[in-house]
Formats: structure tokens, C-alpha cells, sequence
């Protein structure tokens, strides 16, 4: 075992330590000073066991570019269970080399996938801080670009299933006469989501709607609520994103959702200012940024998997 393996095991102990209790407050360690000291653990020649003073001491400047390397979030709390677990993997290490094993296909190819690993999360971190940095100017450009994101509504919302809750056939059918109980059923609740939105246009309740809804699809579950409160443009799915261009009081076509249909009514609406959503902005730009910096690198291979092989 060496450094670059031991990442998996360090990592783990991260994970661990994190619900490691809260360390007791001691006093101030000089960067120089010992914090880790192992006896019977040393560099000695391969084959030998280790003589009698042996020993491997860290001081708190190498735990610390240790911690830094592997997760420079580590929470100062958490850093004895992860030392406790450093340990372990030395001790591990040792006797590794002892019984010859840190060498032979098997290890080397682990070696391997393991320096790809490290190398990986070495290009994401360097990825990460370069583009870790928008403009103003962009902030504002975005900002004036996507409009409907930022306008903030009072909705309400009606949810139609696309299907109605069929019950079990007293036969078995036929695959063919299967799907075309259920393309009959998807037109009966089509054209039953056509009048709720009439009604719901018309003025009608729509809890009241919503409860009708469930009840024509078999549905028995209590109603959803239909006060959605303010919500931004950027909160719905794009596909009902034109909501967001209503006039308040309008009631919305009928929408695709992912469980059939919506219909949205709309409220008191505004303009979010720029200062208000400055932030989130900022973030959305970073990560789109990071996001498409990491696709050019990924898209500049161009893999073919054997189909033969892997499937199709």
C-alpha cells in the first residue's frame, strides 16, 4: 500500500468522522510539534521486520498538508477518528510490504485506477477554482436576458393524471388489448382534463376541481394542495415556464406534467429586482461555468464501446 492507496481508506474515514464526537479544546501545537507519533511503524528494508526503535512521528504540519490534500473541509472535530484511521492504514501498510504484496498485476492495476482517481479529483478542483468567477456585467446581462426567471407569482395549480387507476381484469389480456386499455384510458382522462380547465377558466374552485380529478382517474389519495404561493419562473418546469407570461387572474392552456396534466391560475405578480436575485444569479453562472468547462474536456474523446460486448 502506498499514499496514492491509501486515498480510498482516508476517504472513508472522512465519511466516518463525521459524526465524530466534538474533540476537547487543548492547547496550541506549534506546526513543528509531534501530534501523531507510531511506534513499530518505519521505513526498513523489504523482507526485515522493523528493529526495535522504529518508529514514524508526524508533526502537526504534515497532518494538516495531509488533511489538505485529501479534504480541506474536514471539520477540526473530526480530525481524531480520521488520524485514528490513518494509523490503521500505515500499520496496514507495513505489514503489506512485509509479506511482499505491493507489487504483482492485480496491485499495479489498482495503483493505476487509483492515480486516475486522484488525478481526477485534482482536475475537477482545479476546474472548480478557475471558474469560481462571473462579472457584474454578466450578472446584470443574465439578469436582463431571462426576465420571466425572475418574475415572482401567486399560483394556483390543478394536477390531472394522464391515466386513470385501472382496475385488475378478471383475465389475463393479451399485450395488444393491454395497451389499448390504457390508450383508452389516457383520451378519457385527455378530454376530462380539457373540461376541468374550461371549468377552472370559467371561475370554478379548484380544490374542488382537483378533488374531481382524482375521483375520474380511480385515484382515492386525499387532493393535493392547490396554493403553490409564490413561486418564480425558475421554479416551474420549462414546459410551464410560460405560465410566467400571464396576466394576473389568467388561467393557463392545458400543461404537460409528469403525472398528466396542469393548469395554473395566476396572482398578484412582480418584477424581482436585480439586487434580490443577484446571488443567485451569480451561483447559477459559476456552476454553468464549471459545467461546461468539464463537458469540452470530456467531449474532446470521442469513445466507442464494442456492441457486441457491452449491449446496445
Amino acid at each position: 500500500m502506498t499514499k496514492c492507496s491509501l486515498l480510498c481508506v482516508l476517504l472513508a474515514a472522512v465519511a466516518s468522522a463525521q459524526n465524530a464526537p466534538t474533540a476537547t479544546p487543548t492547547a496550541a501545537v506549534a506546526p513543528t510539534d509531534p501530534v501523531i507519533t507510531i511506534n513499530g511503524v518505519c521505513e526498513h528494508p523489504a523482507g526485515q521486520k522493523p528493529t526495535a526503535d522504529c518508529k514514524t512521528v508526524i508533526t502537526r504540519a504534515q497532518f494538516e498538508a495531509m488533511v489538505q490534500a485529501i479534504q480541506p473541509s474536514l471539520p477540526a472535530d473530526t480530525r481524531r477518528e480520521f488520524a485514528q484511521k490513518y494509523v490503521e492504514a500505515l500499520v496496514a501498510d507495513q505489514k503489506a510490504r512485509e509479506l511482499g504484496i505491493d507489487h504483482g498485476e492485480k496491485y499495479d492495476e489498482r495503483m493505476r485506477i487509483a492515480r486516475m482517481q486522484a488525478l481526477s479529483q485534482e482536475l475537477n478542483a482545479v476546474i472548480y477554482k478557475q471558474n469560481s468567477q462571473v462579472s457584474d456585467q454578466q450578472i446584470a446581462d443574465y439578469y436582463r436576458q431571462n426576465p420571466d426567471r425572475f418574475t415572482e407569482a401567486e399560483l394556483t395549480r390543478l394536477l390531472i393524471p394522464g391515466i386513470q387507476q385501472l382496475p385488475t381484469p378478471p383475465q389475463k389480456l393479451s399485450e395488444a388489448d393491454e395497451k389499448k386499455r390504457e390508450q383508452d384510458s389516457e383520451e378519457l382522462m385527455k378530454a376530462e382534463a380539457e373540461k376541468l380547465r374550461a371549468r377552472a377558466a370559467a371561475g370554478e374552485d379548484f380544490d374542488k376541481l382537483e378533488a374531481e380529478a382524482l375521483l375520474f382517474a380511480g385515484i382515492t389519495e386525499n387532493p393535493p394542495p392547490t396554493k403553490e404561493g409564490k413561486l418564480r419562473g425558475e421554479n416551474l418546469p420549462a414546459v410551464q415556464q410560460s405560465v410566467m407570461e400571464l396576466k394576473t387572474g389568467a388561467v393557463s392552456e392545458l400543461l404537460p406534467d409528469t403525472r398528466g396534466y396542469a393548469v395554473y391560475k395566476v396572482g398578484e405578480k412582480r418584477q424581482l429586482t436585480l439586487e434580490e436575485v443577484r446571488e443567485d444569479i451569480r451561483k447559477y453562472l459559476v456552476d454553468k461555468q464549471r459545467q461546461e468547462a468539464m463537458d469540452a474536456i470530456l467531449k474532446s474523446a470521442t469513445p466507442h464501446l464494442d456492441p457486441v460486448y457491452f449491449g446496445r
